[in-house]
């Protein structure tokens, strides 16, 4: 581990809850675990955002979070490309489909078990799960919400439709 720089891949099932995502990613300095991160790249599944992938980048202290593609689960069966539904069984979940969270996170000096930690406090608890995608949708505060609205009102989302066939990351 060259300058005490190291890496690990975050992966959750879940969504995340978007304020605590926020509090714990936006702010700066960030604290504990997490203020060793220097890099983090990926998708999310932000509660509020059920049918759309969120791209996350971390680099030094700048945070963003923009609109991806659609989860496939999102699209009719008949829109998705030859091939897909054998792709992305081992991925699939029969409550959730292919919704989930996995980045790569770097930092200096690292504690990966700590960062992760702190990742996981970001997920919604079991209880805020129960309630499902129409509940978080309407009750979660979203401090993401207007620059999503944004990003996707001038055109900066990825919101096309699906007659080419491409590899979402998972």
């Amino acid at each position: 581990v060259e300058y005490g720089i190291s890496s690990f891949i975050f992966r959750a099932r879940r969504p995340f809850h978007p304020a605590r995502l926020h509090a714990a990613l936006c702010v700066r300095p960030r604290a504990g675990p997490l203020a060793r991160l220097l890099r983090l790249k990926g998708i999310a599944w932000l509660a509020t955002r059920h049918e759309q992938q969120a791209s996350l980048a971390l680099a030094g202290t700048q945070f963003e979070l923009t609109p991806g593609p659609p989860w496939w689960a999102a699209l009719p069966r008949e829109e998705w490309p030859e091939g897909l539904q054998e792709d992305i069984g081992p991925l699939w979940d029969e409550a959730h489909g292919d919704r989930q969270s996995e980045m790569v996170c770097i930092g200096q000096e690292l504690d990966h078990a700590a960062a992760k930690a702190e990742l996981d406090k970001c997920l919604l608890t079991d209880e805020e799960m129960a309630g499902g995608g129409d509940r978080w949708r309407d009750a979660l505060p979203d401090p993401f919400a207007d620059a999503w609205e944004r990003a996707i009102a001038s055109g900066e989302g990825h919101d096309h439709d699906h007659q080419h066939a491409h590899a979402h990351a998972h």
